[in-house]
């Protein structure tokens, strides 16, 4: 994989000016000149040649300077009134005849700039192609494209040894994420009883972009140390480094021993989140009620339990989740603007001791459903939700360019996080609203349910305390 780029910045951070490298930048592997945009099936040659071999740079309305010294030459520029649909030109080109589509970005950058002879009103389309773990992109016309040493145009591979290169190029990576899915951490006996969801969320899911951050610790320790938030906040007090990246953690008011809430990060915006879950184990079902005392559907719970048979429950409490995912959205948020990721994430979970568990949502709509057709439960210890290790079975979750709030943007994130937890538990992902909720979004059920999760946690402590302090 190759991360050349002939510039100094970003790709979103060049100016005209910066141009000015390609006068000593020749064609070749890494880089390609066209005075105007070519047609559909050029562009798409191009482009997935690029992501076949090793990555590169394309540039319209430069010429270069001959085809002996193949340096850009001059900047001639595309019209401005012609720029939109040229990006929408070369954006349907790669999508409708490159398969798989790979990924590529674009910027202009305009004139009137005197250290390229750039006219005002013209611009220069910059296209850079990162290296593609998903290749081979094979063309519309059957072909596979690469780049070949100081060729200015792709050439069709026929080579059986390169072609069967290029077809096991994501083995290595699909093999390195079905390692890290299955790394689960190492519990103490104790702590084989507890249920966990395991969070694994990563930016750069096929690793294409060259996504690496420098963040420093105390950059780290503010992003994570935040205790305002939507809801309640999630902040983190202890962070430190790792051999990997950062770990933070919640060491205020928690045994350090324990395996509490955990946030593992990678420079390369790679995460790895283990969240507890409350867990009530009772060989009594008539206990259930008052286990859970304060939630306003215990009763409603408790008797679902006893309708369909359970005898002795093993209870998962999921309703403080959603609010947690609310604060593990916010942090995400806060990583990617500091390091100017504007696109979305992707995630999947990993439910850890919950073999033959029964969950809790307090939701009425939740509840009815239990009553009616029967309290779910999980049949195994450990699953993957969505099942599989491989970067496409991951879920994507949407930047949400679409909406204008962030407060909606945030839980939109987090119930595309929740969903792939509840469906694992046999719980909705998203509610219809009901006759009774119909002014109140699922999200917002979500919410208050943990707002009692919280309340009843906070009960359940002060009793323990009492009850520890007449012992003594």
């Amino acid at each position: 994989m190759s991360a050349y780029t002939p510039f100094d910045r970003e790709l979103q951070e060049l100016e005209a000016n910066d141009l000015s490298a390609l006068m000593k930048a020749t064609e070749g592997w890494y880089l390609e000149y066209k005075r105007e945009v070519p047609n559909a099936t050029s562009i798409a040659k191009s482009i997935s040649a690029f992501a076949n071999t090793y990555g590169g740079w394309l540039f319209y309305g430069v010429q270069e300077l001959s085809k002996e010294d193949s340096v850009a030459g001059s900047f001639p520029g595309v019209p401005r009134n012609e720029v939109d649909a040229a990006l929408q030109r070369i954006r349907q080109a790669v999508a409708m005849q490159a398969n798989p589509t790979p990924h590529f970005d674009c910027r202009v950058v305009w004139g009137p700039c005197e250290a390229i002879s750039l006219a005002e009103n013209r611009g220069v389309i910059c296209v850079h192609v990162p290296w593609s773990a998903s290749a081979p992109h094979v063309h519309k016309n059957g072909h596979i494209y690469r780049r070949v040493g100081d060729g200015s145009e792709p050439k069709p591979e026929n080579d059986r040894f390169l072609l069967d290169q290029l077809w096991r190029r994501a083995d290595n990576l699909r093999d390195e994420y079905r390692q890290w899915v299955e790394r689960d951490p190492e519990f103490s006996k104790g702590e084989k009883e507890q249920p966990y969801v395991r969070l694994l969320l990563v930016a750069d899911v096929w690793g294409d972009r060259n996504l690496w951050t420098n963040l420093s610790l105390a950059e780290i320790r503010e992003i994570m140390g935040v205790t305002q938030g939507l809801i309640s906040g999630l902040p983190f007090d202890v962070v430190y480094t790792a051999a990997n990246g950062f770990v933070a953690r919640q060491g205020r008011n928690n045994d350090p021993h324990n395996l509490g809430l955990t946030w593992r990060l990678r420079p390369n915006l790679v995460s790895d989140v283990l969240m507890p879950l409350n867990f009530y184990s009772t060989e009594d079902v008539g206990q259930i009620e008052q286990m859970l005392d304060g939630y306003s559907g215990a009763t409603q719970f408790a008797k679902a339990l006893k309708t369909h048979g359970y005898k002795a429950p093993r209870i998962v409490d999921l309703n403080v989740l959603f609010n947690v995912l609310v604060g593990v959205v916010e942090i995400q948020r806060r990583l990617f603007e500091r390091v100017k990721w504007k696109d979305g994430f992707f995630a999947k979970t990993r439910l850890m001791n919950v073999w033959r568990t029964c969950p809790f949502v307090d939701v009425k709509a939740v509840l009815d459903g239990f009553s009616q057709f029967g309290v779910p439960m999980c049949l195994d210890g450990i699953v993957t939700s969505p099942p599989g290790t491989a970067p496409e079975s991951f879920v994507a979750i949407s930047p949400f360019d679409d909406l204008d709030e962030e407060q909606a943007i945030i839980y939109c994130q987090a119930l595309l996080l929740f969903a792939p937890v509840a469906r694992a538990f046999g719980v909705p992902g998203w509610l219809d609203t009901t006759d009774e909720t119909k002014d109140t979004p699922y999200y917002w059920e979500l919410q208050n349910a943990g707002q009692r999760a919280m309340e009843v946690q906070k009960i359940y402590n002060e009793k323990a305390d009492s009850k520890a302090t007449r012992r003594r």
